[in-house]
């Protein structure tokens, strides 16, 4: 079975959501947790790398957790993940 990208779609593309300008409260909620979680975890590795430098891999630990949580963040502030039904997405 081959793909042929011309050919039409399997079935009708989901309706649109209506746009909004602030997320869901519940996205909302967990997107200001996160970002907490992420500046906390910003400033401990901050001040655990400041504290002695036997403390660096702790402060890599941390700033990778407030990057990963920052993006979270991002991710739950700007309205969340969509996923597509497609077969071929």
């Amino acid at each position: 079975m081959s793909f042929d990208p011309h050919a039409g779609l399997p079935h009708e593309p989901a309706p649109r959501e209506p746009r909004r300008i602030l997320p869901e409260p519940d996205s909302l909620i967990r997107g200001a947790a996160l970002v907490g979680v992420a500046v906390t975890a910003a400033w401990l590795a901050r001040s655990s790398f400041r504290a002695t430098w036997l403390l660096t891999p702790v402060a890599a630990v941390l700033a990778a957790a407030s990057i990963l949580a920052g993006w979270a963040a991002a991710v739950h502030l700007t309205g969340g993940e969509k996923f597509d039904d497609h077969p071929f997405v």
